[in-house]
């Protein structure tokens, strides 16, 4: 019964390789039997948006990618559709067919930044400041980004009409696209003790949440980076199709509790992806220790001896491909499972909308096309991080308001699901010969999109274009030839993190914050926005230093501000 667990390091030449029979062909897409309708739907809605808003040129030549999306889900009320109109608002990624479901956010990439860029960005002295570039081109990424940038717009929208009626959707002209209907309503809070004299002198906070008919579900054409494919330490089986779920229902999943026996092999291990730009010598053995091995105190002036690394901290050979492990000095940047993990925690939205928000924004589904497993996928995306939120509650805190606050940051378990809707559904690979695991998928293009509602259609299609590689928007008719611009010079998306900065700023001065006082720049450092953050959003980021303190992701590789 311990077999399944066994585990060994081996050079990934000899435990990484498979040698196929001459003629040896598969499904680009393994054949899958999902998990129900509703999982096909969000998957369908999906790259229905992906289609409308990337050239179909791109789409063509480029079968190979990964595509990703966070989508709203509006309830039935009284046998009606909440938050739908009959307006024609299928090309702005809503699902034609019943209209329930609107795409608040679409990524397709594969790519990041080079570490010299990272550090050249993070550099205090660098031209042009920090935020930018977008580092992590990663599908996932990108939509998260972009589903920021979209509440980001609905809440200054709303703030702009100060706060009328907008009804079920905007109307065909509205700068959030047309049909769009909103995610969120207002909470109006008022920080008077209800005298008169305090209502006149009061200062109004406005606040927003999500809707009670409305629900946020995440999409990715493949199981994310990571420990989502790390198909190791759990058993696993195929799913099975439940014909029992209608169209607008899903699973009422309860995940177990994992039980952690191989933490030493790397079972909950954080990994980043591993940047070919940087040379690939490994690290003295044992110069790097496991997290329960730092300098400890036996007694009074004495230190415990420090016992020996952790297998998995001692080599990156068992990691998916493309994949390390922290402080190998193979990468920074997390990989999507870790980051979804942590969204799972602290909430999409992020830190500067937490002001206005009531509470954080979760995915109640995450829905995965290829390389699915939902052993795997729950200890990934959410179950590893097991414990966050319970010693947030239990501090003790004397300020029953920050209290209060803290108890809203608790570890989301989504229901995961699997699809079988297919990007490439006729499309075949070569399997002769010697192949490795996991890397039969090739993803050559650099170029990487982002897409969301309020999108206006700019060079005959609607979606940013990014060079995965510089982080910068590029006009993709110029993309054949990235070193002649003789077109658009790169630019930065409106999705990147200077510019949702300013953005958030905006919406922060206009909703009356407290103690508010911020002025548009045109070059922010990582310093100026960690100060911010810490300034006006100091309750998640507490919630978040307790995050870099759980067992799992003390290890997180954090940018440093120097």
């Amino acid at each position: 019964p311990t077999d399944r667990f066994h585990f060994h390091f081996h050079s990934p030449k000899s435990s990484m390789q498979h040698i196929h029979a001459e003629g040896s062909v598969r499904h680009a897409e393994k054949r899958r039997k999902g998990t129900c309708q509703f999982a096909n739907r969000i998957a369908r809605t999906s790259l229905d948006a992906y289609e409308r808003s990337v050239p179909q040129s791109y789409r063509e030549a480029n079968k190979q990618t990964c595509v990703a999306a966070i989508v709203a889900h509006f309830h039935h009320q009284n046998g009606s559709i909440c938050g739908a109109t009959n307006n024609n608002i299928d090309d702005e990624g809503v699902d034609d067919t019943n209209l329930h479901l609107q795409v608040m956010g679409l990524g397709v990439g594969t790519k990041f930044l080079p570490d010299a860029i990272i550090r050249e960005e993070q550099s205090a002295t660098f031209e042009d400041g920090y935020g930018k570039r977008i580092r992590d081109c990663h599908a996932e990424v990108l939509a998260r980004r972009a589903f920021r940038c979209q509440i980001s717009l609905e809440i200054l929208s709303d703030l702009n009409s100060n706060g009328e009626e907008q009804g079920d959707a905007f109307s065909d002209d509205s700068s959030l696209g047309a049909g769009y209907s909103p995610v969120l309503e207002r909470i109006e809070s008022c920080d008077c003790n209800g005298s008169d004299d305090d209502k006149l002198n009061a200062t109004t906070s406005i606040r927003y949440q999500l809707r009670s008919d409305v629900t946020l579900h995440f999409y990715a054409s493949s199981a994310p980076c990571g420990n989502a494919v790390l198909k190791k330490f759990i058993k696993m089986q195929k799913e099975t199709f439940d014909e029992s779920l209608g169209p607008d229902d899903w699973p009422d999943e309860r995940h177990a509790p994992i039980a952690a026996h191989s933490l030493r092999l790397g079972q909950f291990a954080l990994l980043v992806k591993k940047d070919g730009s940087i040379s690939q010598s490994e690290p003295t053995e044992g110069n790097i220790e496991p997290p329960s091995t730092q300098h400890q105190k036996d007694s009074p002036g004495r230190e415990k001896k420090l016992r020996k690394p952790w297998p998995c901290r001692e080599s990156d050979s068992w990691c998916p491909p493309s994949c390390s492990i922290t402080g190998f000095d193979k990468g920074t940047i997390h990989s999507c499972s870790d980051k979804i993990c942590r969204w799972n925690c602290l909430g999409m939205q992020g830190s500067l909308l937490m002001p206005v928000l009531d509470g954080p924004l979760h995915m109640t589904t995450l829905t995965v096309g290829r390389k699915f497993s939902r052993a795997v996928c729950s200890r990934a995306v959410c179950c590893r991080a097991d414990g966050f939120g319970s010693r947030i509650t239990s501090k003790g805190n004397d300020d029953d308001k920050n209290a209060e606050n803290s108890g809203k940051y608790k570890l989301n378990h989504p229901t995961l699901m699997e699809t079988n809707v297919y990007m490439d559904e006729a499309g075949t690979h070569v399997m002769a010969g010697v192949k490795s695991v996991g890397e039969d998928a090739i993803f050559d293009s650099n170029l990487c999109w982002v897409w969301w509602p309020e999108k206006a259609f700019d060079f005959a299609y609607a979606a940013d274009c990014l060079d995965g590689k510089t982080g910068l928007k590029i006009n993709y008719h110029d993309s054949a030839d990235l070193e002649k611009q003789d077109g658009m010079p790169p630019s930065f998306s409106a999705c990147s993190t200077f510019s949702l900065f300013q953005l958030n700023m905006e919406i922060l001065q206009r909703s009356g914050v407290p103690n508010m006082s911020w002025k548009s720049q045109s070059k922010l450092s990582l310093s100026d926005i960690r100060q911010m953050k810490c300034q006006i959003s100091s309750q998640y980021e507490s919630v978040k230093t307790d995050f870099f303190r759980h067992r799992v992701f003390d290890q997180w590789s954090r940018r440093d501000c120097s």
